[in-house]
């Protein structure tokens, strides 16, 4: 595919073209976001990764063949994302010690807040996707697997489980949207 012809099918909306996307770059936006953020957790690494499919899928019509490729300019948004995310942690670190205190009590009593309902919305939703997206989702989430161990386990490739979780998690985050 040409560049060109990626950048309309995603623009279109095209599931394939961006899969298409996201498995001949998957890696190349690994090395780079691991090389910033080198003592995240694989979790986080993969949420960033995911964050700049996310941009691309969200804005494709910012990339210009004319002026670099397509791996050029995923690689500078998947930098960008890394520096911003290394940049937000450093900034938590520099928090006092009264604020951070201050902070986990706030969260421990928003924590406790948090309606049933909301969780009961949200596991109903996991509830509706498909098989083998579900079971992805409950090892991911909840079982707190690596995509590796949950390929191993139904099967798949780790990119295809890769693919599932960011499809997934871009669902959930616009059907968690429209629910505020």
């Amino acid at each position: 595919m040409k560049e060109e012809q990626i950048r309309e099918a995603v623009a279109r909306r095209d599931h394939e073209a961006m899969e298409w996307v996201m498995n001949n770059y998957a890696g190349l936006l690994w090395k780079i976001i691991y090389s910033i953020l080198h003592n995240a957790s694989t979790e986080e690494i993969e949420e960033c990764v995911a964050d700049t499919f996310f941009s691309f899928w969200q804005n494709p019509l910012s990339f210009q063949p004319e002026r670099s490729s397509l791996k050029n300019y995923l690689a500078t948004i998947a930098k960008h994302k890394a520096i911003d995310r290394y940049r937000k942690w450093n900034r938590r670190s520099e928090i006092s010690y009264e604020e951070s205190i201050h902070f986990v009590q706030t969260e421990d009593t928003l924590s406790k807040l948090i309606s049933k309902e909301r969780q009961l919305e949200f596991e109903q939703a996991i509830e509706s996707f498909p098989e083998p997206d579900r079971e992805i989702l409950k090892r991911r989430f909840y079982e707190g697997q690596k995509p590796l161990e949950i390929s191993e386990a139904l099967s798949l490739h780790v990119r295809q489980v890769n693919n599932k979780i960011y499809r997934s998690k871009q669902w959930l985050r616009k059907w968690w949207l429209q629910k505020k």
